[in-house]
Parts: structure tokens; sequence; C-alpha cells
């Protein structure tokens, strides 16, 4: 990149609105993504501004970033804020074995600490793309319309609301705008903007961005023109229709869920408001019969315990790092229950009422003087859960039996008569290779993301007749929203013996920073959400989520000393692949075996049994790399004249050349200053060389370019003399 002479206070201007820029791209895909590290991608941008205004070289700051890389890995993964000889070489070897992965094509496989790497790099060039519209070509236009495109797109099909940010990004890119043009505009006219003359132009362009965005943000607001647009692409590119059976219902949390399917439409209604410091998922009530069609409620249950609010309902410790945390819900709608986030200890409310828990269902409501009573407030302390992985897989099938603190769990295995066979055949396949209650409960969570499942509102089939809501969707939709996805976890969980039930509540919703600093998160009737819980000894229930779309709400401890290649570490679900089936033909097992896959697996197992090798090897090749590059004097222009041969030459053709001439020249140590013109800097050049060769090629490049004589026949000959000029120039 060609990096013009830009003042650095003005750099230093552009590059914080720039940042804002990026940091409205980064909003959506961490609060999308569920991901809680944003401040690690700022502060990578951050220092590679810095490093632009302070001047550093490209060879310190590419090795700076690197390690910048290695350390936002380390404390993403490993939640530490120093490298440690372990942790590195953990990094290294799970980073080696992910050539293989991306060499087969099996992308969804590849790991977290590699995703990450590739979304650090994807920052990286985009970056570097700014910095070259704001220096070189003084035109973010581009950037700033992509930015408008991707969180519109954003707002209007994915949850993340972007009414804020689209005032943000409108004046901020309009100064971004303006700023560059006045920049552009001082440069085509070989005017140096003094500070003065930059305030001049600049004041009113931040005055009249300012006041018209004020004064849009106050004007009132028409309604969508258009219905919800989701369902009518749907309708005309797939060919769906409102849904297959059944009538349209609303989102919502409902009580009865003896038949499910269907279609229902978004249903944006406020239902709570929840200040808490990260994502909770809120718990209304659990069901435990399955009836081939939905859920019921159906074993004697013991009568409800009471309490006063501040007594402790549960004690609740998941780790020795327990966290505990405090959540404010005010609630806008009534709802028969309370909601309360996994690891609710106390429940704080006005003292004239009474609580009542039902044990079984875990549902909470208030009394007053003997009456269902809708509290307008409560809070609730809770401890965040965390489990540790290693424990979590000591725990296996026998301890259901061997335990003697599990309680009567037969209810939690029950399943319907009719329930087809091959829902039992597909569970015991997807978890026969698991030895643990929780890698086999893992595994079919995992399944759903990986079978070919799409999550569809819309086109929900309705079972008829003698069909189970299950077995249609396994194996015949694959279509469904979260009711589907439980569901069939909670049956195949059973179908293997492993005591689950369905749980009901509210996802996180929508969180955003209150008046007093605090995150608030808003919660509307398209937040209602079914999940899974398993029942593991030593541990209780634990939640699952297999809808694909949502992220589970627990958090796992993850311990170093593991094989980095198991699925669990950090997050890196790793699937084990698949046996080739019996029936399968010789030629398809030979196709299987061969290809630039495999080759690439052998290599990455190689690497990471010797990491260092791996490490001298990448060490080895970006010197290499380095080497070219400080090299390219040499044989860039041996490039050149090849490539200039092979078409005819003309005005552009020569222009081009003589372009890349300058830049040899550059390169060869013939500096042109700011003040020099062609014609002084080509006399410098011929006093180098000897003879006229760059003063007739400026003379001809300056008659084409400001006499506008372009019409020549000798562009043969003076393709010779450029040829001659740029290889003397190589030394």
């Amino acid at each position: 990149m060609k990096e013009g002479k830009t003042d650095i206070r003005f750099l230093i201007l552009m590059y914080a609105l720039a940042f804002v820029l990026l940091w409205e791209w980064l909003l959506p895909v961490i609060e999308l993504t569920d991901t809680e590290y944003i401040g690690v991608f700022l502060w990578f941008i951050g220092l590679s501004f810095l490093f632009r205004l302070t001047g550093m070289k490209w060879w310190l700051s590419v090795p700076l970033k690197i390690i910048y890389l290695f350390w936002s890995l380390h404390f993403v993964f490993y939640h530490a804020a120093f490298l440690t000889k372990d942790s590195v070489g953990h990094l290294v070897r799970d980073l080696i074995s992910n050539f293989a992965i991306v060499g087969a094509g099996d992308w969804q496989n590849i790991t977290n600490p590699m995703r990450t790497v590739l979304f650090f790099i994807l920052l990286w060039m985009t970056i570097y793309l700014i910095r070259h519209w704001i220096e070189v070509r003084k035109s973010i236009l581009l950037f700033y319309a992509m930015t408008v495109i991707f969180i519109s797109v954003l707002d209007t099909f994915s949850s993340y609301v972007a009414e804020a940010a689209i005032f943000r990004i409108m004046v901020t890119g309009l100064l971004l705008v303006g700023l560059l043009t006045i920049s552009r505009l001082s440069e085509k006219h070989s005017e140096r903007l003094n500070t003065g003359m930059f305030a001049t132009f600049s004041v009113p362009l931040l005055f009249a961005v300012i006041v018209s965005s004020t004064f849009a943000s106050f004007m009132p607001e028409k309604g969508p023109v258009w219905a919800d647009p989701i369902p009518f692409l749907k309708s005309a590119v797939l060919g769906e229709g409102s849904g297959t059976g059944g009538v349209v219902s609303k989102s919502g949390y409902d009580f009865d869920d003896s038949r499910l399917g269907g279609a229902f439409s978004k249903d944006n209604t406020l239902i709570f408001t929840a200040t808490v410091p990260r994502k909770q998922y809120w718990k209304i009530e659990t069901k435990n019969t399955y009836t081939s069609k939905g859920w019921e409620q159906r074993i004697d249950e013991n009568p409800p315990v009471t309490y006063v609010p501040g007594a402790i309902l549960e004690e609740v410790d998941y780790s020795d790092t327990a966290n505990n945390l405090h959540a404010e819900i005010n609630m806008r709608e009534r709802l028969p229950y309370l909601v309360y986030p996994y690891g609710t200890s106390t429940i704080h409310a006005r003292t004239d009422v009474l609580l009542k828990k039902q044990e079984e269902t875990g549902q909470l409501w208030a009394m007053k003087d003997g009456e269902s009573f809708d509290l307008d407030s409560f809070s609730v302390d809770f401890t965040e859960q965390s489990y540790s992985l290693k424990e979590l897989r000591e725990v296996t099938m026998e301890d259901y039996h061997s335990d003697p603190d599990v309680p009567e769990l037969s209810e939690y295995l029950q399943l319907p008569e009719q329930l087809p066979d091959r829902v039992r055949e597909l569970a015991m396949d997807i978890t026969s290779k698991e030895e643990s209650i929780y890698e086999k409960a893992k595994s079919i969570e995992r399944y759903f993301s990986r079978s070919g499942f799409s999550y569809d509102q819309q086109n929900v089939a309705i079972p008829r007749g003698n069909e189970d809501y299950v077995d249609q969707f396994l194996f015949d939709t694959k279509r469904g929203y979260c009711d589907n996805f439980s569901t069939s976890m909670v049956v195949m969980l059973r179908s293997v013996d492993i005591p689950a039930r369905w749980a009901k509540g509210f996802a996180p919703g929508e969180g955003k920073a209150n008046s007093n600093g605090k995150v608030e998160y808003k919660i509307t009737n398209n937040e209602a959400h079914s999940w899974v819980e398993v029942y593991i000894p030593g541990f209780g229930w634990m939640p699952f989520e297999p809808t694909i779309g949502f992220s589970n709400p627990v958090g796992i401890q993850y311990d170093l000393e593991m094989d980095i290649s198991d699925p669990e570490t950090p997050n890196m679900e790793e699937r084990e692949r698949p046996e080739p089936k019996k029936d399968e033909t010789p030629v398809a097992k030979v196709k299987d075996g061969g290809g630039f896959g495999p080759f690439l697996k052998s290599v990455g197992d190689f690497l990471q049994k010797h990491a260092w090798i791996g490490i001298l090897g990448i060490a080895l090749l970006l010197f290499a790399v380095w080497l070219v590059y400080r090299n390219r004097g040499k044989w860039v222009p041996k490039l050149l004249i090849k490539s200039h041969r092979k078409r005819k030459p003309d005005w552009i053709r020569f222009t081009k050349q003589y372009k890349s001439l300058l830049k040899q020249l550059e390169r060869f140590g013939i500096l042109r200053t700011d003040s020099m013109t062609l014609s002084e800097y080509a006399k410098s050049v011929d006093t180098y060389f000897g003879g006229r060769q760059m003063g007739k090629l400026t003379e001809v490049y300056e008659q084409g370019l400001y006499g506008g004589y372009t019409n020549r026949q000798d562009w043969a000959s003076l393709q010779e003399i450029w040829e001659d000029l740029i290889i003397r120039a190589t030394g």
C-alpha cells in the first residue's frame, strides 16, 4: 500500500471515526454469537491504528500483533492473563490439527481457537483496507455503505436491535465521508490544509451532520409499510406457506403443551425486563410426560413448599469458584408463574406475600391472603453455574444405581408405548461410542446441528392420526423450532435410559445499558423457549440446548492437562468421524482414503507430536517471505516487463508503465520529495544514470496527462526505453 503524506492530527480523527464503525460491526457479531470478549478485538483494532500512527515498521508491528493474537487465545480459552508453556503448546497443537480439517473441507468441525484466529485475520485485513481507503483513496464510502447494509440486514433478519446503532453509524459515516472529501479536494488542487482552513471546511460539516441527525431522531416515526419480510421471502424463494396444517398462533408462553407443532407468528410484546450482569435463561417450569403429540404433567404432585421472601430456596454451589450474582426483574405482562435463572437461591419480594414452589415442576408463584398474586417486581440471588468437565466425564450409567443420593427417576424415563423403534435405534447409534452420561447427552445435543436439521417457525408440521411428533421431526421434516428440538432430545435420552425432562421459560432477550450503567435485558414473547434438563448423579439437573442458533446456558471448566484433541476442549466440539458402512463399495472406500485431506491429516498428526518442528517451519517460512519481499526490487521489474510485453502498447499501458517505474526508482533509492515536480525528478534520475531516458518518458507522460496528446505512433520505442531504464533500476 502506497501511503500518502497525511497530517497526523487528521489521521487520528479519521482512525477514531473508523474505530467507531468497526465497533458497530463487532457489536452484533458478539451479541448474536453469545461471545463476551469484545474488548479483546477492540484492543486489537486500537493497537493496529496506534502502530500506524507511530510509524512502526511492519517487521516490528506484525510480530507484536501475532503475540497479541496468541495472548488473546490464551485469555479467552484458558481465562488467564499470562502465557504459560503448557497453554501455548496446547494452542499450537490445536491450530496445527486444524490443517487437516480445513484441507478436507470439513469447515464445521474446525475448533473454536481456529475460528478465532480466522476472525482475527479477517479483522486484520479489514483494518488494512480501511487504512488504504483513508490514506490513499481518501474515500470511505464503500465501507460506510457496507456497514449500513450489514446492520440493516441484521436488524431485519435477526434478533439484533439496531435502532441506536443506525444513528451512530449515520453520524460517524457522514463525518468520515465529508472530511475525507475535503482532504481529497485539497490534494487534487495541491493545496495543503492548515489547521485554520481545515476548521473552516469541517466545522460547518460537523454542525450540519449533528443538527440534521438530532432533528431526525426527534421526528415522529412512521410504522413499517410491509409486514415482517421473512415469511414473505421464504414463501417466494422456497415456496413455503405459513405452516403445514393447523392455525398460526403467536409466540409466547402457553400453559397447554399437549399438542405441539404448527407455525406461529412473532409477537414483540414486552413481558418483563431483567437487570443482570450477563445473559441468563429464565426458567418457569418442567414437564415429565410425553404423549407422542406433546407434553403433560401427570404424576401425582406433593403439596407445594411455602417460603417467605428472602428465605433460602436451595443451597447452590457448582464449583469452588462459584460466581454469585443478583438480578432485578420488572414484570410488564402477567404470567402464571415467576421467572428465575438457573442457580437461584433466594427471591426477594414485598413482605406481605408468601412464595410457593412446586418441587416436581419447578413452578414458583406468589400468594397474598390465600389467593394468587401478581408481583410487579422482585429480585433474585443466584449462583452462575460452572461444571467441571473432568468430574462430569467420571459419571457413568452405573452411577444411577450405585449412588445412594440418586432420587426416584422413573417418571423421567417414561415413553409412549407406540414410540417407533427407529427413534430408539437412532438414539443408541448416536450414543453408543460414549461412556459418560454427559458425553452421551452432548452427542445427542450436537446431532441436530450436524445432520441437516433447520430452524423454522413457519413451515412446521403437526402430526396427524398415529404419527409421533418426535418421529415426524427426526425422520420426515427435519424442520422446526425449539419445541421440536428439545422434545426430540428428551425422548432420545430416555430411549437410552438417561433421565431427562422438558423445560420451559424464556431465552435471554436483548440487553442494553440503562441510565444507571447496568445491562437491562428486554424479554418479549418472541423469547419464549424450551430446552432440556438431564439428571447427572452428583450434579443434579443440568440444562442442555439442542436448538440450532441457541447456546447452552451453563459454563464448563476445562482442564489444561487433558488432550487438546478432545471434543470438549474449550468448546472445541470435534465430532468423531463415522466408520464406513458395511455395504459401502470398494470404490467408495478408495475414494474416501485418498486425496489431499488425508495427507494433510497425517501431516497434522505429525506436527501435533512435534510442535517445535511446526514452530520452526513457520519461522523459516516467515523469514523466506520477508526475504522475497525485501528483494522485490530485483524480481518485480522482470515480472512487469513480461506482463507488458504480452499486451499492445498504447497510452493506457504507458501510464501504468510510467507509474511502476516511479515506484521501482524509489525502491532503488532515488527518492522524490513532496516539492519536486516530475520534470525535476526526471533530471535527477538522468543525472544518476546518464542520458535523457527518464526525461523523454516524462515529457510524453505530461503531454498526454495535461495536453491530451495520447495518439502517438512510437509507443513501442517508448516501451523499449522504459524496459531499459527499469532494468537499470534493479541494480
